[in-house]
């Protein structure tokens, strides 16, 4: 299949490359900075621009069956970075016959179902007091992609690690552990594009 991927530069985003490729999968990479990619290859193609710029999204997604973001938060970077691209993407969608759409997100974000411990009601407190316009931008990303047309997922990671790719447990906040590696969770969002069961789902997951 040919897939879009935002947030390729990331560290998540680049383990998403890697695996994309090896499941025979061709890549349209948005980034601002096509230096900062590890792969070039006949299946990969580039679009040069930053994913809060509607205007790369037409280009971005031509042809593409499915979109894959692991957009996040960067260090001195825009804290509505997640909130424009999926804007722009539920607009551009329609328009480029894509309907597609598995984005990853921290387990911050809630969702009808979940059944939040203690401790996952403490570390939501504590990023709406650290990191408030981060938690905000991923909360109104995931709103504006479940009000969308989209056949979208919301893929909602606890903290990632580094690591190799290991048992993924997928349910809601409240019943998933603290930690994923971003291998694990690359793995995951692959695996359901090709899952009709959870269109329209966020799966909270975690090792």
């Amino acid at each position: 299949m040919k897939l879009a991927l935002l947030g390729a530069t990331g560290r998540t985003g680049r383990l998403l490359v890697d695996q994309a490729l090896e499941r025979g999968h061709t890549l349209t990479l948005l980034a601002r900075d096509p230096g900062g990619l590890h792969v070039q290859q006949d299946r990969v193609t580039v679009v040069r621009g930053d994913a809060r710029d509607a205007a790369v999204y037409p280009e971005l997604l031509h042809g593409a069956g499915a979109v894959l973001s692991a957009l996040g938060p960067v260090k001195g970077g825009s804290h509505d970075v997640m909130t424009l691209a999926a804007r722009h993407l539920a607009g551009a969608s329609a328009a480029q016959q894509v309907v597609r759409l598995v984005t990853l997100t921290g387990a911050g974000v809630p969702h009808p179902g979940d059944t939040p411990k203690l401790i996952d009601r403490a570390i939501r407190g504590l990023l709406r007091l650290t990191q408030p316009a981060v938690l905000a931008d991923a909360v109104r990303h995931a709103e504006i992609v479940r009000a969308s047309t989209l056949a979208w997922t919301v893929v909602r990671v606890p903290r990632l690690t580094d690591g190799p790719d290991r048992a993924v447990l997928a349910g809601r906040v409240g019943t998933i552990r603290p930690f994923i590696t971003r291998a694990s969770a690359a793995h995951f969002m692959l695996d359901v594009l090709s899952d009709p069961d959870m269109v329209g789902q966020a799966p909270a997951i975690s090792n």
